[in-house]
């Protein structure tokens, strides 16, 4: 330990024992030690990044370490406890000692985060965004270059009938293999599909089409484009100037007009550099890769196992995967993984320090059972999901209530332990708890009513989950310095029986 933090130390154990008791300190400085080490670590792995990411086998490694860490925390925390020892703390002890678990167990959890975080900024550092849109756009350019007299083929289409508004849609005739063998009784062509949609269905399944054309008031063809866009990775250009050529566009610039004689040497030997870029099995011979052609591929399967496309999409893959793991779009899933995990922690670390080591481990007991036995119960008797999320919400405010008999007794009762910590335990999650009962009986009512699927009852659920939880968090922060620390207090003073 460095002299600057046993001063601190000494300082924190003389001025402030309650927060030298719960070590955070030693926590951050060792914790951001460990993780600028594994960070170098990391940054030293030679791994490809255009292959499968190993970040699951890395989280396992270091979950590993993150339990050990865990546990040799818990062994200082047992050293001195200034609740159970009567000590002088004031109304806000209870949050400030929930807040410095919180960011010590949050500590512990983001070890696991390092590896993944280190593999995206490799990611970015080796291949940029716009780099990744103009290689995908000039190996699908070239390919059909180079392919043109194969894959220069009639457009597929769908006939679409214009019902009544409220009519059931369908669809007529199936789409095997790739070849069209029913031929429309109207238009006299090939076709996909016959569909019957009313007019707001079809209004946005124009979207989905290259050229519409009208034959009467009830009567269309939507045509769709051969799918030239061999390599095609919608989230690539989310944050880019340029854009990913869709199958159309590549039709306009290499199939509309008749193609004139193409440096095919050229344009050839540049292709190669670009698969060779992002090929990283080329070597291998084409038996262990699945790249013999049989007799029965079609020409879209004779191209991508001639230029060994389907790896080279893998590839792709794999490096905009690490590339955007931390997008917008992806950092939900992380934050909730890290927040439930670091709250989960928190809160046990919380009731094991606010109670004895027997109620502690005997409400772990009655949750785990009282779980079990409602889980049992509502699977035997086909309960909906309301109900079984409008149980839980009951089972917080009958802890609640039962936990309140604590100051209308005189010994310390492990029963009474047992409530407050069941109570204690399930606060923060009561507003989410609320949130998706009303969410799955307002589907219940529907479904009722209407019959058939249900889905999108609340408009930007999204949103409101995040409210939900945010809600939750307050509503634990202004219990803990209102009533968790009075209830838990009184319970730990009182005689034991």
């Amino acid at each position: 330990m460095p002299g600057l933090l046993k001063s601190a130390e000494q300082k924190l154990l003389l001025n402030k024992p309650g927060v030298w008791s719960t070590r955070t300190h030693l926590v951050l400085y060792y914790g951001l030690l460990f993780m600028v080490l594994l960070a170098v670590v990391c940054f030293l792995d030679p791994s490809d990044l255009r292959t499968g990411s190993m970040s699951p086998i890395w989280i396992g490694f270091v979950s590993v370490i993150s339990i050990i860490a865990l546990v040799v925390w818990l062994i200082y925390l047992l050293r001195f406890n200034l609740f159970k020892r009567y000590g002088v703390i004031d109304r806000f002890y209870t949050l400030t000692s929930f807040i410095l678990y919180f960011i010590s167990a949050g500590i512990i959890v983001l070890f696991a985060y390092v590896q993944p975080a280190v593999e995206s900024i490799r990611a970015n550092m080796a291949y940029g965004d716009e780099e990744i849109v103009k290689d995908i756009n000039a190996i699908n350019t070239k390919v059909c270059q180079l392919e043109y007299n194969l894959l220069k083929m009639p457009w597929s289409y769908d006939t679409v009938s214009i019902v009544e508004e409220g009519e059931e849609p369908r669809v007529n005739a199936a789409y095997v293999d790739g070849d069209y063998e029913r031929t429309d009784t109207i238009a006299g062509k090939p076709a996909r599909h016959h569909i019957f949609l009313d007019s707001a269905a079809f209004s946005y399944k124009q979207h989905e089409v290259d050229s519409l054309i009208k034959l009467n008031d009830t009567l269309y063809i939507l045509h769709y484009t051969p799918a030239y866009d061999f390599i095609g990775l919608a989230i690539a250009d989310n944050s880019t100037m340029n854009k990913l050529l869709s199958s159309f566009d590549l039709y306009n610039k290499v199939f509309k007009y008749p193609q004139h004689a193409a440096d095919r040497a050229t344009i050839s030997k540049e292709l190669g550099v670009l698969l060779h870029k992002y090929h990283y099995q080329e070597d291998l011979p084409s038996h262990s890769r699945n790249l013999e052609i049989e007799e029965n591929d079609g020409p879209f399967d004779i191209v991508s196992k001639k230029y060994h496309l389907v790896h080279v999409q893998t590839a792709f893959s794999n490096i905009i995967e690490k590339k955007y793991r931390w997008s917008k779009e992806n950092l939900p899933p992380y934050i909730r993984v890290f927040y439930y995990v670091t709250l989960i922690i928190t809160l046990l670390v919380f009731i094991f320090r606010h109670t004895t080591t027997r109620t502690f481990f005997l409400s772990l007991l009655t949750g785990v059972l009282l779980a079990i036995l409602t889980g049992l119960t509502f699977a035997f008797f086909h309960s909906e999901d309301s109900t079984f999320l409008l149980t839980i919400v009951n089972y917080t405010i009958l802890f609640f209530l039962a936990s309140l008999l604590v100051f209308y007794i005189h010994t310390r009762k492990v029963v009474t332990g047992i409530f407050i910590n069941l109570f204690v335990s399930l606060v923060p999650f009561f507003p989410l708890f609320i949130f998706f009962w009303y969410d799955a009986w307002k589907k219940e009512q529907i479904y009722k009513q209407y019959g058939g699927d249900v889905q999108g009852v609340i408009t930007n659920i999204d949103k409101y989950i995040v409210y939900a939880e945010t809600g939750g968090a307050l509503l634990f922060i202004i219990l803990l310095v209102t009533y968790i620390n009075k209830v838990y207090r009184r319970w730990y003073s009182l005689p034991q029986e």
